[in-house]
Parts: structure tokens; sequence; C-alpha cells
């Protein structure tokens, strides 16, 4: 087909411009010797004569023919990329008005418009996830059912007393889990208490309602009222759920999603216990653990002034700082705050234990 043809045939292109959609709009024109004239919707746009008109190649790969020109209403531009079509447009533009190669208004609106999905929406969503991240893992763990949290917690505990030397026999185990009992009661966890051979002073509990004394720890305590302090803090922390919390925000969100799916397979219990090392409290769960357990003590008619003891104890030695106190400094402003929830003026029987003798020979 000739050009003198296709000049009377409607040719086809896309439009920007003032009041049109940003990413143009598809538009039918013809052009001859007087000009360009654009139809149907857009026939009330009018474009000045040829040696007016401004044109480049450009779009993706220069394959497009863009003829630009500017009206009392603003700037527009017409881009075209049928070959034909640009054919006939090239037999009437003057070649003094051919401008450099440079993105159209379209194609700049078009890669804005990729560079926005590509970049910036993905770095907005990253900025609003370290933003809102405690609110979204906050939202994960809400989602999680306790009996997940139980299952998984007896899976991971599973693995993880394979590098443990427990001595469940030892003559402190039943005084063990006789104050996990009352500490623990009306819990809708179901706790184990368990003794491992360690000479760290230090005790751990696991999500689910797993809890592990050293017997470091068993020779540091002076009384069962000490022992008793640190079993009520790492007790609140199952309770208030902050381990679970910190093993979502280790373990990451695929994670944490397979949780809420339902996922609570072996390979996801490995994860949990892969995460165990690199887990910390934030300062305001370790407080919230020690006033917690305050209470848990209170309950259950045991002297809580042991907590602060025992706490004070170890600060003041630093050489045998567990682990257990690591993860927040031991100040002298958490120890007050701890000594200031405790009840004035109620006095607590001493607790019917034989400490020096039950924990044997661990000092």
């Amino acid at each position: 087909m000739s050009v003198g043809a296709l000049q009377s045939t409607a040719l086809r292109g896309q439009l920007y411009g003032p009041g049109l959609a940003p990413a143009g709009v598809p538009t039918t024109f013809s052009a001859s010797a007087l000009g360009l004239e654009f139809n149907g919707d857009n026939a009330a746009v009018t474009a000045p004569t040829w040696h007016r008109l401004a044109w480049r190649h450009g779009g993706f790969n220069a394959t497009q023919l863009i003829v630009e020109w500017t009206t009392d209403a603003g700037a527009y531009s017409l881009a075209v990329s049928d070959a034909a079509a640009q054919s006939v447009l090239l037999a009437h533009l003057a070649p003094a008005t051919q401008v450099a190669a440079g993105p159209s208004r379209g194609t700049r609106t078009a890669s804005n418009a990729v560079i926005a999905v590509l970049v910036v929406v993905p770095l907005l969503l990253i900025g609003l996830l370290v933003w809102q991240a405690d609110r979204l893992i906050d939202w994960a763990v809400a989602k999680i059912p306790v009996e997940t949290e139980i299952t998984l917690g007896r899976e991971a505990f599973a693995q993880q007393r394979t590098r443990l030397a427990l001595e469940d026999s030892h003559p402190a185990a039943a005084m063990v889990r006789e104050l996990g009992a009352r500490l623990g009661r009306g819990s809708k966890y179901p706790y184990e208490f368990h003794i491992a051979r360690d000479d760290t002073a230090n005790a751990f509990a696991m999500p689910g309602g797993f809890v592990v004394i050293h017997t470091g720890l068993l020779a540091r305590a002076d009384s069962a009222e000490e022992l008793a302090g640190v079993m009520a803090h790492e007790i609140q922390h199952v309770e208030r759920r902050h381990g679970l919390r910190g093993l979502v925000h280790a373990a990451g969100w695929r994670v944490a999603l397979s949780v809420i799916l339902g996922d609570t397979g072996g390979s996801l219990a490995a994860s949990w216990v892969e995460n165990l090392g690199a887990l910390r409290f934030s300062r305001s769960q370790e407080t919230d653990a020690d006033l917690q357990g305050v209470q848990a003590l209170v309950r259950a008619d045991i002297d809580p002034r042991g907590m602060a003891t025992f706490f004070r104890k170890m600060a003041a030695d630093g050489s045998a700082m567990p682990e257990l106190l690591s993860s927040h400094p031991a100040s002298e402003a958490r120890f007050a705050e701890v000594e200031a929830a405790m009840p004035k003026g109620r006095v607590f029987p001493r607790l019917a234990y034989d400490y020096a003798r039950l924990r044997g020979t661990t000092k």
C-alpha cells in the first residue's frame, strides 16, 4: 500500500496531553497536507502546521515516532508504533524540526510507573514493615493457637534435650516441679520442669511451657525462695509469650505464616531450635517478666523478695553473671522497680524445704 493510500486511512497512535489519562489514550488520526486531524473522542485536539511540530524517535529501543507540540491548553505528544503510519508522518514532517532522541512524555510516564512498581513500592513496603514491625509480630503471634505453640514447643524441646544433660532424678527435682506447679497454677500451658547438669547459673524457658534449671543456678541460690523467684520470672516469659514473639521475629515470616497455616512438622520445630540461641528478650519484656513474676509469687504465697535478692547477688558478682540477666543489664532501676512492686507489710511463710540438702553436691 502506498503512502498516499494510507493518508486517507485512519492511523493509530497513543495520545498524551491535558485532560487525558497519565498513561495516554489510544487515538485514531489522519495526516494530510493540511496537518494532523484527530477522530472520535479526541476530535477537539488541534495540532499546528507540520513545520511547527517537533518530532523524534523514542520509546523502548527507539521503535516509536514521537510527535510533540504545545497549545494554549498545554503540551501534547503523539506516539506512533506502526511502521507504515510512521512513513506517512515522516512524509510531512519537516527535517528541521527533528529533535534529539529522548523519552516522550508517555514513555516517561510508563518508565516512572515501572520504577514505582519495581523500586519505590517495595521500598515503601519495607519501610512500612520496619515501622510497624512490632504490631505485625504481635498480630502473627496472636494468630498462633496455644495448642500449636505447645506442639511446636514439644517438638523443639525433644530436639533440644539431646544437647542437655538432664538429671530428672536429681534430689531437687521434686522441689522444682512442686514450685513450678504452684507458680503455674491455672495456666493454659502443661508445664514441664527439668534440671540440667551445667555449672552456669542459668535457667531458661521454651515456648509451650518447658523450663530448665541448671545445677549451677541451684548452687548459687541460697534458698528455695530465691530459686522460686527465678522460676517465676522464666514462667512469665512463657505466659506472656515473649519467647514465641522472639522466635517469630528471629525465624522470619515464612515460619510465622507456616505456623498460622497449621504446619507443625519437625522441620519447623528445627527452625525454632536453630533460633533459640539467638533469642534475646527486650528491656520491656524483661521488666514485664519481673513484675508479672512478683505477682505470681504473691498469688502462690511465696516471698517475692527471693527474686530481688538472687538477682542482686548475681549482679554484684560480675564473673557469675547468668545468661538470664545478660540480655538485659541488671540495673539498679530494674531492682528498684521489682522491689516497689512487692506488697508492703505482708508476711510470707518460709518454704518448707531443706534447700541445702536438696541441692546436693552442687555447692
